[in-house]
Order: C-alpha cells, then structure tokens, then sequence
C-alpha cells in the first residue's frame, strides 16, 4: 500500500483490528505517530506509520487477530517497565541514515510533546531545520513550543563542543543544569536527546564520550523520570564507539529491536 496516504481514525483501527479507544492512547502517549488536521484536530495516520507499527507490535496485533486490550511492549513501555524497577532510562538509539533516525525517534518527541512535557534536543551541527520540519509535518506548533521552552534546539557548540572541546563532568553539569531548571518550572518528567556524531570532530576530549555516557546513569538514578536518548549513526560512527555505547546505556534501541543494554551487567 502507498506509504504517503493518511487514513482516518476508522480506517486505522479496521487495519489494525484495534479499537478507536487503543488508537487514542497510544497516540496520546507517543507510542504511534498520528497527524494532526482541520479546526478539529482530527487525527490522521500514515500508512507507514502504521506499517512500521505492525512490524514491532506482538503477534496479537493486526488484521485477524484478536486484541483483547493487549498492549504492544513498545521501546517507550519497555523504558516504564524498567523504570518500575530502578533501571535509568538511558537508550543509545543506533541508525543507518537520517530518515531512519527520525523513524526510530519521532516517537519519544511526540510522547512528551503531546503530553506537554518538556523536549531537550542537541541535534546535529546545522540539524535545526531538518528537526522542524519533522515536527512541523505532524502538525505541532513549533515556534509556539520554542518560545515556552518546552522544545529546546542546540548545536553541538552549543553543549557538547562548547569552547571548542568535551570536557565530560561539564557536560554532566550542563545536562543537570537542564534537568533542575525544568523540574523547577514543575517538570520533573522530561526528553533530552543528543545526536552524537559531534564525536568525529575531533575536538580536544572526544575520547572521553564513553565515560561520559556511563557517567550519565548515576545522573539519572537521581532523576528517575528524565529519559535520555543518545543517538549513535552506525554508518560513521565505529564498532568500536557503538559497542562502547551498547555497554554504557541501559537499554539499546536498534532498527529491528529494543533490548537491554550492558550497563551495569
């Protein structure tokens, strides 16, 4: 079927053999992508979307089986369940090229977006107009989110290369610095995220990346409700480096899987 075709409410849930009921809430809590449309703001689904959600769903989802109020254990479900029990919510999100990533990613923004929560994003250098594009295509209001800071757009220099170096407990500084200043205006619930390519720079201090991401769990063992992603281009970046990651992060998120990580084994 055509992947750019939006299909209604109806039609989605007759695709999916699902209930409108189930389509509300897993839109509203991030775990499928839907477009938002018309003075009602009807949601609309994508085709590919809703392919891509088939893919990673259990068994018991899709046409011809029975749902039963199944929930799909979807990657942002795994990291709550984890969280149930004390295990940070630190995902290294590996990818083969932009479009991938933002298949893979969309779904934490949209999560935290839709819930009014607070969305921290270090993109890669001259990556500001690619990532509002992305939002702006599922119908979120940008400059409106911006502008209450309940989206924040940084470059590299601006966080991780800032001064021209990495220095790892200054970036930890800095990441707790966002975390409290959010918490304070009553969001201890919120999304950083940093494309991690700024690696290849070679910058003075990129090799301590890997410590720093290890260094990053007992950030979050103090705030359990921050979700950091760490994206990882498998393309560019090493085995080396994406192995590290795979050891440093709780929990791996891979094109064809969500697994534990290796932190902490």
């Amino acid at each position: 079927m055509a992947t750019d075709s939006l299909l209604t409410i109806e039609q989605a849930a007759s695709l999916l053999n699902v209930s409108k009921t189930s389509l509300r809430r897993w839109t509203k809590s991030g775990q499928l992508p839907c477009v938002r449309i018309g003075a009602r703001q009807e949601r609309r689904f994508r085709n590919s979307d809703l392919e891509s959600f088939l893919s990673t769903a259990p068994a018991s989802i899709g046409p011809g089986h029975a749902v039963a109020g199944s929930e799909p254990l979807t990657p942002l479900a795994a990291l709550d369940q984890g969280a149930a029990h004390n295990i940070p919510r630190h995902v290294c999100l590996h990818y083969r090229t932009p479009g991938e990533l933002w298949e893979l990613f969309l779904p934490y923004v949209a999560r935290y977006l839709q819930r009014d929560l607070p969305v921290f994003y270090i993109h890669r250098e001259g990556g500001r107009d690619a990532v509002l594009a992305a939002l702006d295509a599922l119908g979120f209001d940008t400059a409106g989110l911006l502008a209450q800071q309940r989206l924040t757009l940084l470059e590299p220099a601006e966080a991780y290369l800032a001064g021209g170096r990495f220095e790892a407990q200054r970036m930890i500084a800095f990441m707790e610095a966002a975390i409290r200043q959010r918490a304070a205006s009553g969001h201890d619930e919120m999304l950083v995220a940093g494309e991690m390519s700024w690696y290849l720079s070679g910058a003075e201090g990129v090799d301590e990346m890997i410590p720093y991401e290890k260094a990053l769990n007992n950030l979050l063992v103090r705030y359990p409700k921050v979700t950091i992603v760490c994206q990882y281009d498998i393309n560019r970046l090493s085995a080396e480096i994406n192995l590290g990651a795979i050891c440093a992060h709780t929990h791996v998120h891979m094109p064809d899987r969500f697994v534990p990580g290796f932190f902490g084994k």
